[in-house]
């Protein structure tokens, strides 16, 4: 008998069945399609001792030490800092796209409430948003998605902003 079914073992739902049943006392049963809880983070090691990640490489940022020590209680942290460059018109520059990198590509010295200002400066109006490159375009412009958000897209997910759903 329990007191909770829980269907999905990723992230929220293993979350979830732990506070139920450490920090509630219930009983709880937590089922998923997959043999292993995580969801798209599980890690396993392959026959030779390798670090496999099943569904790709996954990064966890978060600025809150309460979140941080809870799920440090499940895990073993390992130093990382994500520094991913994007060859842009002969420059190695930061992407996902920050103060560091507009500053660069275009010889500004932005604040941050500058920059705000400048993508608000080249995003375009889009009367009906159906598409990713349309979310982009609106926020940033069209110079930074081309420069930026295209190529990536397609190397990626083999697919373009023009021809994706934004989520």
């Amino acid at each position: 008998m329990f007191d909770y079914l829980i269907v999905g073992a990723g992230f929220a739902g293993s979350v979830l069945a732990e506070r139920l049943a450490a920090g509630a006392g219930k009983r709880v049963l937590l089922v998923d399609r997959r043999s292993h809880i995580g969801g798209n983070a599980y890690d396993h090691y392959d026959d030779a001792g390798v670090l496999v990640h099943r569904y790709g490489p996954h990064i966890f940022h978060t600025n809150s030490r309460e979140v941080f020590d809870y799920l440090g209680r499940f895990t073993a942290w390992r130093p990382y800092e994500h520094r991913v460059l994007a060859s842009v018109e002969g420059q190695l520059l930061p992407i996902p796209i920050n103060l560091d990198t507009v500053n660069r590509l275009y010889g500004l010295s932005l604040t941050s409430l500058e920059l705000e200002q400048f993508f608000a400066a080249r995003a375009e109006p889009v009367e009906a948003v159906r598409t990713s490159e349309d979310v982009i375009v609106s926020r940033v412009g069209r110079d930074l998605y081309t420069k930026f958000f295209r190529n990536y897209t397609r190397k990626q997910w083999a697919s373009t902003p023009a021809s994706s759903t934004p989520r």
